[in-house]
């Protein structure tokens, strides 16, 4: 077979397919496209890497970020509480030292200490105390001041009636030794008297106060102490001005 043969042959067994439709330089063409647009791609993801890193190395950025998320968030509403008032000082109240009406005669002594003080300053009281009188009888109280003074221990005693039992002047002055009763401007009455126990060698003070209301308030002063060694005073231990300004007090009534 000759060569001009067998090219004829090639023609033929190929002449019946289509033409390939195949251009090699644009081929290459865009192969050269896709490969500048990756790099350029490329390029600006580098970029835009670096200048994220020099913008969140910069002072305060973090802290404007966190405020922004922030304020983007859901809005919170807060609602003031009242504001706390001031703690106010504790009020002391004093109970007015009167009659207790529980029968206590408690706060009664403690009035009658600090009012002795009053009345006698140049004093100091040593004990104050109520009992009971007459048997444990409703209404009578007797009590003892005891204090001491320049001139050493003395006692006052105290004897308080209560306006339930009725004591009349008469009664109360045939027990203890009463001068005159003289009328007061409040419509009561009071006796004083200075006596001397020629037997016990023991002179006394009296004031005795008749009030309105029915009760009765005496306190006697001697010139020695009944309960202590007896030494002799002076002089008795209280004039008869103390004495009426304490039989007078109208905080001083039997409980």
């Amino acid at each position: 077979m000759s060569e001009a043969d067998l090219r004829d042959g090639l023609r033929a067994a190929v002449g019946d397919e289509p033409p390939l439709d195949f251009d090699a330089d644009a081929l290459i063409r865009r192969a050269q496209d896709a490969r500048r647009r990756r790099r350029a791609l490329v390029a600006v993801a580098v970029a835009t890497l670096a200048l994220t890193g020099t913008v969140l190395s910069l002072p305060g950025v973090l802290d404007r970020r966190d405020a922004v998320d922030a304020a983007a968030g859901p809005v919170l509403t807060t609602t003031a509480s009242p504001a706390a008032s001031a703690p106010r000082p504790p009020v002391v109240v004093t109970p007015a030292p009167t009659r207790a009406e529980d029968g206590s005669t408690a706060l009664l002594s403690e009035y009658l200490r600090l009012r002795f003080g009053q009345v006698v300053p140049h004093a100091k009281v040593l004990t104050t105390g109520f009992d009971q009188a007459r048997d444990g009888a409703p209404g009578f109280f007797t009590g003892t001041v005891r204090f001491i003074d320049g001139e050493g221990v003395a006692d006052v005693a105290v004897r308080l009636v209560a306006p339930a039992v009725g004591m009349t002047v008469e009664a109360f002055c045939a027990d203890v030794v009463c001068g005159e009763p003289q009328p007061r401007p409040d419509g009561s009455r009071l006796t004083t008297s200075a006596t001397t126990d020629l037997g016990a060698k023991l002179r006394s003070r009296t004031a005795v106060h008749f009030r309105q209301d029915g009760s009765v308030v005496q306190f006697t002063a001697y010139d020695r102490d009944p309960g202590g060694d007896g030494r002799l005073r002076t002089e008795v231990a209280l004039t008869i001005d103390q004495l009426v300004e304490l039989a007078t007090d109208p905080k001083l009534i039997a409980p």
